[in-house]
């Protein structure tokens, strides 16, 4: 124990003497150039992918952000409940509860119901692709059902959701 005493103190001092040591301005921009390196590295790397199931959007959804009026409604497979609307300037999706508004990007193409195929949002992006000519939902319903694909993307341009089904347009 008596030995270790002093192999610790000296090693305490010789911690301390270091703390008071000058580097070179080279030194320095070295150790800042490793650091910036490092929090670029950092900053660059991609979180692992999280896959997304779009939730039904309900009538108390609709509702409460009036969602009428002249739009497609996108339905997956043959459910017949809604995980997107596009509208002319924005479009919808239900994602962990929360319904998330995306704009409509102007340059895309022009789909059905003055729709586009691209829209933006904070955390995601959505491509919309419609196929085939259509068909009256319902004799005088004024509501035309295509064949339609949703591709919801996130911040990366990853795909974290792909819905086939239908997509109902009109007012």
């Amino acid at each position: 124990m008596k030995r270790l005493f002093p192999c610790v103190l000296l090693g305490a001092c010789l911690s301390l003497s270091a703390c008071g040591e000058q580097i070179s301005p080279e030194e320095q921009e070295r150790r800042d150039a490793e650091a910036v390196a490092a929090v670029k590295r950092a900053n660059a790397a991609i979180p692992p992918l999280e896959e997304v199931v779009p939730e039904p959007i309900l009538y108390p959804d609709l509702e409460q952000h009036d969602l009428y009026g002249l739009a497609c409604s996108y339905a997956p497979g043959t459910s017949l409940a809604t995980r997107v609307v596009t509208r002319e300037t924005d479009a919808f999706v239900k994602v962990n509860g929360e319904l998330l508004r995306f704009a409509a990007d102007p340059g895309s193409r022009e789909l059905p119901g003055n729709t586009r195929s691209l829209y933006n949002g904070r955390a995601y992006s959505l491509r919309l692709e419609i196929e085939g000519e259509g068909a009256p939902v319902a004799e005088g319903s004024g509501t035309t059902r295509y064949s339609g694909t949703v591709h919801l993307r996130d911040r990366w341009n990853r795909t974290v959701y792909t819905g086939t089904g239908t997509a109902d347009c009109g007012a």
